[in-house]
């Protein structure tokens, strides 16, 4: 474990963690620095697109990931997001594997002395910390009002689902998936592939979020909607009116002040969107 690639150094740099034995406390330690510190953000997935022709993009590898996060404040979506800080887990001595839910979302699965824990860094939800989902049926992973279950369908057929509840509403699709059925990055490749068609969900908006817990908060940007959501529950919400404002806002409250968001909103405007036209209208 002391033979660390200069990539995982930098990565867990990035983190503000120094290099430990895996153990559940560690993994705690990881789930919460990583959604303190990388953003859910569909603005490098546009720049990766328009440096590709305007065409699929490969996954940006181990070293472009961290490289680019000290650079431009890159994070990224489910895909980038998990992949990376799987190799980062495995590079660190976690025994791990991916686990493909509803056939489009990439989980992780850590086994700790003969106990699995689900992880997820790639879904802007409130997963603090590793879920023990085979010896807690009830647990929750929550922020506010934005709460995720790990629920058993089958236990004894390893078969779980995911549930998102945002002001007790379901949020999203319920993701079914199979514990013990180990996924790899090439699995995904199909769905990758379709969620960087022009018409994606997250090549159609300008989004970005990020944890906040020092300060009990989560930061959130969609298209030109600022909002700030608390751990007691509330909620504020600011319409921005030009890219200057939304480049200041992710400078001053997010912090992620190398993000090249005008250049982001420039390729959404070749692909036919105007994330200020609604607040126009």
């Amino acid at each position: 474990m002391s033979n660390i690639t200069d990539s995982t150094t930098k990565y867990l740099d990035c983190l503000n963690l120094g290099l430990e034995k895996p153990s559940y406390n560690y993994l705690e330690q990881i789930c919460n620095a990583q959604l303190n510190t990388f953003p859910f953000e569909n603005i490098s997935k546009l720049l990766y697109f328009r440096d590709n022709n305007y065409s699929n993009f490969d996954l940006p590898s181990y070293e472009l990931f961290t490289k680019n996060f000290c650079r431009y404040n890159f994070g990224g979506t489910c895909y980038t997001l998990n992949s990376n800080l799987m190799i980062l887990l495995r590079e660190i001595g976690f025994d791990c594997y991916h686990v493909m839910l509803g056939d489009e979302h990439m989980g992780i699965i850590v086994k700790i002395e003969n106990e699995r824990f689900y992880v997820d860094c790639g879904a802007a939800a409130p997963f603090f910390k590793p879920v023990r989902f085979e010896n807690n049926f009830e647990n929750i992973s929550p922020f506010g009002k934005d709460e995720v279950y790990i629920l058993p369908e089958e236990p004894q057929r390893n078969r779980y689902k995911y549930v998102r509840y945002t002001n007790g509403k379901q949020s999203g699709k319920t993701w079914h998936f199979n514990s013990q059925r180990e996924a790899k990055v090439s699995d995904f490749y199909d769905v990758i592939e379709k969620s960087n068609k022009p018409n994606a969900p997250f090549m159609t908006i300008l989004r970005c979020q990020l944890y906040q817990t020092r300060k009990n908060r989560s930061v959130s940007l969609v298209n030109n909607n600022f909002g700030v959501r608390y751990s007691n529950g509330e909620t504020n919400v600011k319409t921005l009116s030009s890219p200057e404002e939304i480049r200041a806002v992710l400078s001053e409250e997010f912090n992620l002040s190398k993000l090249p968001v005008t250049e982001a909103i420039e390729v959404l405007k070749t692909l036919n969107i105007d994330i200020f036209e609604q607040s126009r209208n």
